[in-house]
């Protein structure tokens, strides 16, 4: 169905597409669960278009983005790029470009240096929330706290060879620190967030009243976030999340929702009130309650690297030829 889709598609430049995200690490007998879409990276030469986001094709919900065609280097060193071109399940490659530089990427995906490479990009982003700008308007300034102060999951999915995925990453590092003996980090990636308090019911309270809020969002296509908060998209953002929450993975489920929360509010100021709760509950209501929680996870930036190393050493990779791990 994403083939059909590519085939009525050319950009200036159009290099080749692959699929990237979640869908490119399931086993190809696997039935594509109803809460997951289709991520569709389009590689081009020379201006990149914005990205086109969530829209459903033959039944199907697709995400599409684009990125510059770039050396191999570029791409290993990238937590965004690397992952979806080392699975090579390319869609389309007219010149051969694609299949080489898909050939490059997983030949040294796994290695060491560029697993650390890549760790290394992630653990940068958290590192800035130091300089977090707590003057912003409300959704902007959460937006700008929740993604870095989710990335310690990123950085254990990227030591371990695991999927770095978007909705599902708390989810997913937990399954991962779980089988190696770190599930006590877990709980600390919980509360940096501000959730491994939360119960189940009070999650599932905020949850309520985000599905409120979400169906009545004036959502338009041409402005950011778009397409995550259509009709369309509502099966992921909101089905989703009550799945989680209903398996009793209600704290993992917890990002997702102030992610989802701050977007809709982008749009309209519909439950402004609520999503304060929520940033309550989460200890991070005031500007000056973001700004030391933002501090607390910089601080553990230390514990975040030993976690990493001790996850890449069960891989066999050997640590880093340096004392001070980056």
């Amino acid at each position: 169905m994403a083939v059909r889709w590519l085939a009525g598609h050319r950009v200036p430049g159009f290099t080749g597409a692959y699929v990237s995200g979640s869908v490119a690490w399931l086993p190809v007998e696997t039935e594509l669960p109803i809460t997951s879409d289709v991520d569709l990276m389009i590689m081009v030469n020379g201006e990149v278009p914005p990205k086109l986001g969530k829209f459903r094709h033959e039944g199907v919900l697709l995400e599409v983005g684009y990125a510059p065609l770039q050396p191999a280097e570029n791409v290993l060193a990238s937590p965004a790029l690397a992952p979806g071109l080392s699975r090579g399940v390319l869609l389309a490659d007219p010149h051969g470009s694609l299949a080489a530089l898909h050939a490059a990427v997983a030949r040294e995906f796994a290695h060491p240096y560029w697993v650390r490479t890549r760790c290394a990009a992630l653990e940068g982003r958290i590192a800035a929330l130091a300089q977090l700008d707590v003057s912003r308007p409300l959704a902007e300034r959460v937006l700008s706290w929740v993604f870095p102060a989710s990335l310690p999951t990123l950085v254990v999915l990227t030591a371990a060879g695991a999927n770095p995925t978007v909705r599902r990453r708390y989810v997913a590092a937990r399954e991962v620190l779980t089988r190696y003996g770190e599930a006590e980090f877990h709980e600390e990636a919980l509360d940096w967030l501000g959730c491994a308090h939360l119960s189940r019911s009070r999650v599932a309270a905020h949850l309520e009243r985000l599905t409120d809020v979400y169906d009545r969002v004036p959502y338009d296509l041409a402005r950011p976030y778009g397409s995550d908060l259509t009709p369309e998209a509502r099966q992921i953002s909101i089905g989703g999340t009550r799945d989680l929450v209903e398996q009793g993975l209600h704290r993992e489920a917890v990002w997702w929702i102030v992610v989802t929360f701050a977007r809709c509010l982008t749009f309209a100021p519909y439950g402004t009130a609520a999503f304060q709760e929520l940033l309550d509950d989460l200890g991070v209501g005031t500007p000056a309650a973001m700004r030391q929680r933002a501090g607390a996870i910089v601080g553990g930036l230390p514990r975040l690297r030993q976690v990493r190393e001790a996850l890449m050493g069960r891989h066999g990779m050997a640590p880093p030829p340096w004392t001070n791990t980056p």
